[in-house]
């Protein structure tokens, strides 16, 4: 597993005074930096130093730090009990190798059991895409891919899937139950759909968790808000079925690159094949 945090934690070595407890006392205060920016865009793969500085009235008790997936996956803590200075924190948060957008959550609570909460936002720069006139063909046929990489803007083979599993976001199928369906690898569907002893889906150590919720908004013209408001909230789910002609779909990736999906052909012969464009903002 790749190293998400290093502490440099700069507490005054000295704390001076006896103190009491207030009862006017207020809840500990967080603040991220000089300006208290609580979010940043950032490359692929870079790095974010997040200087973290926490002031209490009533001395500290614990302080904790994790990180969550936009998903709300959330990563393992990281926690400290032992303040050199109980009424003051200052530490630097290093978040490395950040392939998708990352919240770093800071817990702190002083011994009057106050708990105060912020988050810092990490976002990753990404450029507007759209593929028109992709071709999806149905998990049974091997000349058409079924796996769809948001990206790489492609669509893959299973074979090509299981190689490139860590970019796959949908993968596209039919069945009498569902219909027409794109579901994401972590749908427990996909993995008894693409079942195959050398490449299917249950052979695979990443599955990535996208959410598709269908929309009434206009493939062209909607705008990232507009996208980002269907999808609030963790709406929708890892699978979209019963799809038709003319649906248009929001999606959210597991890394935070959401988008829209139009359905315009679904090919014949038990919906064989199915044609759409995907546009992500």
């Amino acid at each position: 597993m790749k190293k998400f945090f290093r502490f440099a934690i700069a507490t005054q070595v000295v704390w001076l005074g006896v103190f009491s407890c207030n009862r006017n006392t207020t809840a500990p205060i967080i603040t991220f930096g000089a300006n208290n920016a609580t979010e940043e865009v950032i490359e692929v793969g870079g790095s974010k130093d997040v200087l973290v500085v926490i002031n209490a009235e009533t001395p500290l008790k614990e302080v904790r730090y994790f990180k969550k997936k936009v998903n709300g996956e959330e990563i393992p803590s990281k926690q400290i009990t032992r303040f050199s200075n109980p009424k003051k924190s200052e530490s630097t948060i290093t978040l490395s190798d950040i392939t998708s957008d990352i919240v770093l959550v800071v817990e702190a609570t002083d011994r009057e059991n106050r708990t105060t909460t912020a988050e810092f936002l990490v976002k990753i720069a990404r450029q507007p895409t759209s593929q028109s006139d992709l071709l999806l063909g149905f998990n049974m046929l091997n000349s058409l891919g079924s796996s769809y990489s948001v990206g790489q803007s492609k669509v893959l083979l299973l074979h090509e899937a299981e190689e490139a599993q860590q970019d796959v976001d949908f993968m596209f199928f039919y069945g009498k139950e569902n219909g027409v369906t794109v579901a994401a690898p972590s749908d427990e569907v996909v993995t008894r759909v693409f079942n195959d002893a050398n490449y299917g889906v249950q052979t695979w150590s990443n599955h990535n968790s996208t959410r598709f919720v269908k929309v009434t908004l206009d493939y062209e013209t909607a705008s990232a808000s507009d996208i980002a408001k269907a999808l609030e909230g963790g709406a929708g789910n890892s699978m979209v079925n019963h799809m038709d002609n003319n649906d248009t779909v929001a999606f959210q990736t597991a890394s935070g690159q959401i988008g829209l999906i139009k359905v315009f052909n679904i090919g014949p012969d038990s919906a064989s094949t199915l044609s759409v464009n995907v546009r992500t903002i």
